[in-house]
């Protein structure tokens, strides 16, 4: 059993108390001895408690029993007293609510019934002595000190209301003394007034009272009282109104107006005869008073209006008071006495909390297993790391759980720690519940007394993934540089295709990998191939695109794809799958200058590739299409330069050609007719008169013919004159009328040859093969470009791969310059060239 504690010991979790090894051990051993050991990993809340009480669990509960309790039933006590005083309190609120409630309805209830009487009368209507008179009968039995019927009068109108009541609109300063009102917008007067503060004289403005403007605005139908909130008023005085709209006649004419009730704060508070303490509350706003420390509350709406009412709640007194501290203190006595006889138990319980605290706290997994291959223990960590609660990893034989590639080395292991061998790094794959693995290193004691191995386990899957994708990316980064290599040293494409096959079956672990160039018809050529497609798909061989084929999906969408599952395929495609054993596939595009040239795949016997597949193969595939393009470039160039050599070889041919059949041949025909003149000359003058003038002739066609070869080759007006000279030289010898506009003095010889040639060429194919009317030439420099246009109004088809205009784009292609050939049917003939100027 030591074994067992120095297996659990080892997770390092340090010990807390420095105690002699054997008195350790002792601890340790004699709960396991007692069959108190399973109890590992089922006590995390009490392995925490013990180790800040110094006692464990077990006897802590009855002290903790017995402060429950006691505090429990204190705090009940303590509740109920404060449950009574509380109720009492809100029963006074209420009362107090009630009482001044009905103050408030019955100061709505009288503004309605003044507003009634204003309404009322007819004939000459409602007079001050009539107001003054009903309002002090109605309000003074009441308790309200005073009311006022008050109107709307806008600035535009003031001077006429302070005629019509004989004197000016008036209000309190913030001494209390009656002056005029100042200029305002709009005023709210008391036109009729009982005469009672705080509405003393008519005339005196209410429309600055706080929530008057409010009061006025909800006062929107007839008879229909609204308060305003409490606040204090300009003559010192704190109350509020009730305001209610009506109507009143005067000789025949109606004016609406509002009947203005005030009602005083402490009128309103004297209505709670049985609260002498009392916070009074409108709208959420205080009233200014002292705030009540602990307040318990109601609250009404009454004429539009909130209003809370605050009482002090009572405090416990008398046995209610006392009640909670007898509890506590005959618990605290109980409590002590039962920690006094759980003290003794401390120091034995100390050491299995700790070792509780291990198994329960630790990250790493740690297990106890038996010799026949099933788990009889686990820690919490298991169900973090594998996702099994620890019902399902005791109910199954752990061999399930490991992956099948490594069944036969852990029950290899597993024998070699049963015949006592200890192992400090053993690793290992375990599925997980969601299917993934996880990569555990265990270190593993055995009993074998007791036919137990005690295991910790180690998660090491991140570092073996991160490991696993170095040597990765290692691989693919040395593939990737022999492929490159090859591109460099210009190897054959053949060769390319076929290092980059191999390369993708070795890196994927696919069974067979194909590079296919795509065809005009639509069919594709093998020009490379691995693995079991080696032996079914030889180079050379076509591939006809068929629905479902992966190539087929690369083709058509220009982009990577896959295919998971070919168990359906039928036709070719099946008989294919089946003769190389593919299952899965995955093709990749290969771009050349822009346009797919092919597709590169691999395919394999598992259930899928990995999903970064294709991003990994696309960096081959850049590697076979920069292969590709320095082959065709190199093509190209060869071509290119052969075409230079042999129109070079024909025009030297033309001009020995031309130099025979012309300038050589009148050339003799002139020397031999020189002799005969000479000859003549002695026997006949005048024989030999005509053979000389003959033979100047002939000489003089001879002259003419050589200044036309030496104009063919590079004409002295180009030289001499510039190509606007040289243009204007051409076209002055064409068959059709051609306007020339060339805006450009002299430019480099290089560049004017080149440019002179191209309109040479263009003109020549204008005269010979266009069936034009007319042509236009046209030329100007432009950011450093020389431009060339030359256009007929021909029948157009010229074919862009004549030896003339082959031979004009090469020598563009020298200078860095570019020529564009639009001929389309009957539509006449563009040609432009763009020649980039030196510096």
């Amino acid at each position: 059993m030591r074994h067992r504690a120095a297996c659990f010991l080892a997770v390092g979790s340090p010990i807390v108390e420095q105690r002699p090894q054997a008195e350790v051990a002792a601890d340790t051993i004699a709960p396991a001895k007692s069959g108190l050991s399973p109890a590992i990993g089922k006590r995390q809340n009490g392995s925490v408690s013990g180790k800040r009480w110094g006692v464990p669990p077990r006897q802590i509960a009855p002290v903790a029993l017995v402060l429950g309790l006691t505090f429990a039933c204190a705090f009940t006590a303590l509740l109920l007293g404060e449950r009574d005083s509380r109720r009492d309190s809100e029963h006074r609120a209420e009362v107090a609510a009630a009482q001044i409630r009905g103050r408030i309805e019955q100061g709505a209830s009288l503004a309605e019934s003044l507003s009634r009487f204003m309404a009322g009368v007819v004939g000459p209507g409602v007079t001050s002595e009539d107001f003054t008179r009903n309002a002090s009968r109605w309000l003074s039995p009441a308790g309200f000190p005073a009311a006022a019927w008050v109107e709307k009068v806008p600035a535009s109108r003031r001077a006429t209301y302070e005629r019509r009541i004989g004197h000016p609109i008036v209000t309190r300063d913030q001494r209390g003394r009656i002056v005029p009102v100042g200029s305002r917008s709009s005023y709210l007067p008391a036109t009729l007034v009982s005469g009672n503060a705080p509405i003393t004289v008519a005339g005196i403005d209410l429309g600055g009272e706080s929530g008057m403007a409010v009061a006025l605005a909800r006062a929107n139908r007839l008879f229909d009282a609204r308060a305003t909130p409490l606040a204090t008023l300009r003559d010192g005085t704190r109350g509020l109104f009730f305001v209610t709209s009506t109507q009143r006649f005067t000789n025949g004419r109606i004016e609406q107006g509002f009947v203005v009730v005030f009602a005083s704060e402490l009128w309103l508070r004297a209505a709670a005869t049985d609260t002498a303490a009392l916070q009074l509350t409108t709208g959420g706003a205080p009233t200014g008073d002292r705030v009540i420390a602990t307040p318990v509350g109601s609250a009404f709406t009454e004429a539009g209006q909130r209003f809370d009412i605050l009482v002090p709640r009572t405090s416990v007194r008398g046995a209610a008071a006392a009640m909670p501290w007898i509890i506590l203190a005959g618990g605290l006595v109980l409590a002590a006495l039962a920690g006094a006889l759980g003290f003794n138990a401390v120091r034995r319980a100390r050491a299995q909390d700790e070792l509780d605290r291990i198994f329960t706290l630790s990250s790493d997994l740690i297990t106890v297993a038996d010799f026949d291959g099933h788990f009889t223990r686990v820690n919490p960590a298991a169900e973090q790391i594998l996702g099994y609660t620890e019902e399902e990893l005791i109910a199954r034989p752990y061999l399930d759980l490991v992956h099948p590639d490594d069944r036969e080395r852990t029950v290899a292991e597993a024998a070699a720690i049963s015949r006592g061998k200890s192992t400090m790094s053993f690793e290992n794959r375990f599925v997980r519940k969601d299917g993934s693995y996880k990569v555990l290193e265990w270190t593993t004691t055995p009993v074998i007394e007791d036919g137990l191995m005690y295991a910790v386990a180690r998660d090491v899957t991140e570092r073996r993934q991160a490991e696993a994708e170095l040597e990765r990316l290692a691989d693919e980064q040395a593939a990737l540089r022999r492929v490159a290599t090859l591109v460099v040293r210009g190897v054959p494409a053949a060769e390319i295709f076929s290092a980059v096959a191999e390369e993708l079956e070795r890196l994927f672990e696919a069974q067979a990998t194909i590079i296919a160039r795509r065809e005009p018809d639509g069919t594709m050529t093998i020009v490379a191939r691995s693995g079991s497609a080696r032996d079914n798909m030889p180079t050379g061989s076509r591939l006809t695109l068929e629905s479902g084929m992966v190539f087929a999906r690369v083709i058509r969408t220009g982009r990577s794809a896959r295919v998971d599952d070919y168990s359906h395929a039928s036709g070719f495609l099946g008989q294919v799958t089946q003769r190389t054993r593919i299952r899965c596939s995955v093709a990749v595009p290969i771009i050349v200058e822009g346009s797919i040239w092919g597709a590169m795949g691999a395919g394999t016997e598992r259930e899928q590739f990995p999903a970064d597949t294709e991003q990994r193969m696309a960096a081959f595939t850049e590697l076979v299409g920069t292969s590709i393009s320095n082959i065709q470039a190199r093509s190209d160039l060869a071509a290119s330069r052969a075409r230079i050599v042999a129109a070079a070889d024909e025009e030297r041919r033309r001009v020995v050609r031309d130099l025979h059949d012309g300038a050589q041949q009148r050339l003799v025909h002139t020397i031999i007719t020189l002799k005969l003149a000479r000859r003549a000359l002695k026997p006949n003058k005048e024989r030999g008169s005509e053979l000389v003038s003959e033979a100047l002739e002939q000489a003089e066609r001879a002259n003419v013919e050589l200044r036309e070869l030496a104009h063919g080759i590079l004409p002295d007006v180009l030289t001499h004159g510039g190509l606007r000279a040289a243009v204007g030289a051409l076209a002055s010898r064409m068959p059709v009328p051609v306007e020339v506009t060339v805006a450009v003095d002299r430019l480099p010889a290089p560049v004017e040859a080149t440019a002179y040639f191209v309109v040479a060429e263009a003109l020549t194919n204008v005269a010979k093969h266009a069936r034009a009317t007319a042509a236009t030439v046209r030329a100007h420099v432009e950011d450093g470009m020389l431009e060339l246009q030359v256009r007929d109004d021909g029948v157009g088809g010229a074919r862009t791969d004549g030896s003339g205009l082959v031979g004009l784009a090469d020598r563009l292609a020298v200078l860095d310059g570019g020529l564009r050939v639009e001929s389309p049917t009957d539509g006449g003939t563009l040609v432009t060239a763009d020649i980039p100027l030196p510096g």
